[in-house]
């Protein structure tokens, strides 16, 4: 299961289990993690599940989000990600480098669906899981809904610098 570590400031420092499809995450209290420095914004971003992980995206906070040193409007976390909101230190933790580390391999999707291409997925009652498009890391999806009339909008990456 993905975690959230908050590090510093060491006096709410914890771990936080993600469970939840959306996890807003800001300074009050309608906030699903609610973080209590005043460098965070009242609502600084949100957690939004993408399969086995999570995108976080900015909520145009006004100290930012940084991702491995880097400001982010969304981004899909890696296992160990290096997260700040403000002056906030966290640290993503995915659930699967758990499962490859102890030995145990992650079930294929291949594997275990039955081989007969006549029947649909849908016949066999699973959903097509489709995974948006992402360039160096950074979503590169359209607006994601969070509540009626408020949006995120991910901010295309930058094209990546040539060495001359």
């Amino acid at each position: 299961m993905p975690k959230l570590h908050i590090l510093s400031p060491s006096s709410i420092a914890t771990t936080i289990e993600l469970t939840e499809k959306l996890i807003t995450i800001g300074r009050t209290a309608e906030n699903t993690i609610r973080i209590q420095d005043t460098n965070v914004s009242s609502r600084h971003g949100i957690l939004v599940r993408d399969g086995e992980d999570y995108q976080l995206h900015d909520f145009k906070s006004t100290n930012g989000t940084f991702v491995n040193g880097e400001q982010i409007m969304a981004v899909k976390l890696k296992d160990g990600a290096s997260i700040r909101l403000g002056s906030v230190e966290l640290r993503y933790e995915s659930g699967l480098a758990k499962t490859a580390s102890s030995g145990l391999r992650p079930i294929e999707q291949e594997s275990v669906l039955p081989s007969d291409k006549s029947t649909s997925a849908r016949d066999r009652g699973m959903a097509k899981r489709t995974k948006p498009e992402y360039a160096a890391g950074a979503l590169g999806a359209g607006p994601v809904t969070i509540q009626p009339l408020v949006t995120g909008k991910p901010i295309a990456p930058p094209p990546p610098k040539t060495s001359k």
